[in-house]
């Protein structure tokens, strides 16, 4: 006897049912629900934290206004712990004894106008630049508006950066529901120069601040306008960059002793070509011998367009600064970045003409597209008003 084609149907839905209700389990006991999120402000979490340092400051500052003010609903605070207060030469008497405009000028520093939570941070590719609520007038010619302190957040491993220094376990931080604290193993210093006048003062630079000025000159005598002193003077034109400064040491290495051999080398390219179109019809404008190794170390960003007329009243914007942290976490990342797309009939793509590797935890640099030993930073993370600086013991020769 044939079944009708509706009623085999029914006996197939039957079966596919019960065989997927014996392969799903009775759920045991109650449905868990999810953690509860912060039920506290961070001015709550403060009150009760360890931070006494912080928290007196605070009381007696006029912070309070400052942040009102602002506007802002949520909050970062980097808060030093006690110990690193008294290390930058603090007690509690001070503090009591300090006028509002010194702790105003003090906190200001470690107060961000941002969301950045420790998942934030882990999501980041490198370190986050955040602006703090420290403004303030530069004693340079070239600045027509107050400059706004930056920090620079990031995550690396399992510690939390900032300005390339570690100062905690993320795991540390206290949420709040308007705002996050994270401590501080170390207090901030505000910089106080420009990469210019930090090289001008470190004797172990001369020979790449003789460079830069021989340059310089050849260009202004032949009025071209296309050297970087501009971007390594600074001004509120300009925004903030990463500079690997050669040391003598590496000008000695590679056979350049003194001032003369630099300009003997320079001599070699001039006068220069006239400037012409590519291939891609991207304009060409030929520089000195020795610009075509320097301008790997930082300064060949100079020309380009995003560094240049930033807008807005608070000082240099941020461009392509990186730490240590930065340059090993993500240095396959980093590695031949593209700063800036070409314009046709203008300027070609600019890109950071280096390679990166991350060595044992420390960064190694060389050239983009070179096979030549990968060089060490030997200092890192030096932070001025316009970026940071890396000592290296090599050039970036072609």
């Amino acid at each position: 006897m044939k079944l009708p084609i509706y009623l085999l149907l029914l006996l197939l839905l039957g079966v596919s049912a019960c065989r997927k209700q014996d392969l799903e389990p009775e759920p045991i006991g109650e449905p868990v629900a999810p953690p509860p999120g912060p039920d506290k402000t961070w001015q709550q979490l403060l009150e009760t934290s360890p931070y006494s340092y912080f928290r007196e400051a605070w009381k007696h500052s006029g912070m309070d206004a400052m942040l009102k003010q602002n506007g802002s609903a949520y909050f970062t605070l980097l808060v030093p712990e006690d110990k690193a207060f008294e290390t930058a030469g603090w007690t509690l008497d001070k503090i009591k004894h300090a006028d509002a405009a010194t702790l105003n000028d003090l906190l200001s520093l470690y107060v961000l106008p941002t969301h950045l939570s420790p998942a934030d941070l882990s999501a980041a590719t490198v370190s986050t630049a955040a602006p703090t609520l420290s403004s303030r007038p530069l004693d340079i010619p070239e600045w027509y508006a107050n400059y706004l302190d930056f920090q620079f957040l990031a995550k690396h491993g399992d510690s939390l950066m900032v300005n390339g220094i570690g100062q905690s376990k993320l795991t540390q931080a206290l949420a709040g529901t308007n705002g996050v604290i994270y401590p501080m193993a170390h207090c901030i210093s505000k910089p106080q120069q420009t990469m210019w006048d930090y090289l001008r003062q470190e004797p172990r630079f001369s020979l790449y601040v003789a460079a830069l000025r021989i340059s310089d000159s050849l260009y202004q005598s032949a009025g071209i306008y296309i050297s970087p002193m501009p971007l390594l003077k600074s001004s509120s034109s300009y925004i903030q960059f990463t500079l690997y400064a050669p040391s003598n040491d590496a000008f000695i290495k590679n056979g350049f002793s003194n001032e003369d051999d630099i300009l003997n080398y320079c001599l070699r390219s001039w006068p220069l070509p006239d400037p012409q179109y590519d291939e891609n019809m991207f304009y060409q404008q030929p520089v000195t011998a020795m610009d075509t190794i320097l301008n790997a170390h930082g300064g060949g960003l100079a020309n380009a367009g995003q560094l240049a007329n930033t807008p807005g009243g608070y000082g240099p914007r941020v461009g392509p600064v990186f730490f240590a942290n930065d340059l090993t976490d993500y240095a396959a990342q980093l590695s031949g970045l593209k700063v800036q797309e070409g314009q046709m009939y203008q300027g070609p793509p600019v890109i950071i003409n280096l390679s990166f590797i991350n060595n044992n935890g420390q960064p190694g640099i060389r050239r983009l597209g070179t096979n030549h030993p990968y060089t060490a930073i030997k200092q890192a993370n030096i932070r001025v008003i316009n970026g940071v600086i890396h000592e290296v013991s090599d050039l970036f020769i072609p």
